[in-house]
């Protein structure tokens, strides 16, 4: 394949590749956020009391809106990491499992193309 008359098709696959990709981390992140807001929720409570406990002019309205800003943060950075990690050992073990078990019988030449479509 000759780069100039393919380099059309490689544009468009790496965009719908990263569009696809986006959602993918999006997805996994929004399932993971709400289990690992109430796996967290405890010690991040205990966390912002703890900084927060000896602080007289708060309310317990606004300490307790603190502390759910605090669990949301940690939970959104939580389930990006993962999902970033779950997102990407996925498709390596895919691409593994393409090359090695069902490409093994195509042409070399058409692979690049195959792996992408």
């Amino acid at each position: 394949m000759d780069p100039y008359q393919s380099a059309l098709v490689w544009a468009a696959m790496t965009i719908v590749s990263t569009y696809l990709v986006a959602f993918a981390y999006r997805n996994t992140k929004f399932i993971l956020k709400h289990k690992v807001a109430q796996r967290r929720e405890e010690a991040v409570n205990r966390e912002v009391m703890k900084s927060l406990g000896d602080d007289k002019k708060m309310s317990r309205k606004e300490k307790d809106e603190r502390a759910l800003w605090k669990k949301n943060e940690v939970a959104d950075y939580e389930a990006t990491t993962f999902a970033i990690f779950y997102n990407n050992a996925f498709y390596l073990v895919l691409a593994i499992i393409l090359s090695f078990y069902i490409l093994k019988t195509t042409t070399p030449t058409m692979y690049p193309l195959r792996l992408n479509v």
